[in-house]
């Protein structure tokens, strides 16, 4: 991963608020048509892909939490690991701060505990580092 910490704070490399609630509400269909069509691992990279991490803006976040925790929180318990195992290693730090994020609303626990696991399995201990120790939140 690349840490510029100096963009989180300047926004130099974030998009505008508009920008990101489009994004956001095309993130949103798109999830939603691929566990329409039963793929839920199409609509998990989706889900990960390019998160709001430049925006101070919490509704941004909130927003776009929101549609990836529903998402986590949708999937079978045996779909977990399988789903786990496809992603890269920028996919498994992002799915880990979402993770953590499920955790701390105290709701569908032991989903999020799965889905923590199986990260830990895949990642390593290097994934807790790498997002407990990052800057950029989701």
């Amino acid at each position: 991963m690349n840490y510029e910490d100096d963009n989180v704070e300047s926004g130099q490399a974030g998009k505008s608020d508009a920008e990101y609630k489009a994004d956001i509400a095309n993130r949103e269909k798109e999830v939603t048509k691929a566990l329409n069509a039963g793929k839920p691992q199409d609509a998990l990279n989706v889900a990960l892909a390019d998160p709001p991490v430049y925006t101070k803006t919490g509704a941004i976040k909130d927003q776009n939490a929101t549609i990836v925790l529903n998402l986590l929180g949708s999937f079978k318990d045996k779909d977990v690991e399988t789903s786990v195992e496809t992603l890269n290693d920028d996919q498994l730090d992002i799915l880990m701060k979402y993770v953590y994020r499920g955790l701390a609303t105290g709701e569908n626990s032991p989903i999020f505990f799965k889905w923590h696991e199986c990260v830990l399995k895949k990642g390593g201990a290097g994934t807790i580092i790498r997002v407990i120790s990052e800057k950029k939140t989701v």
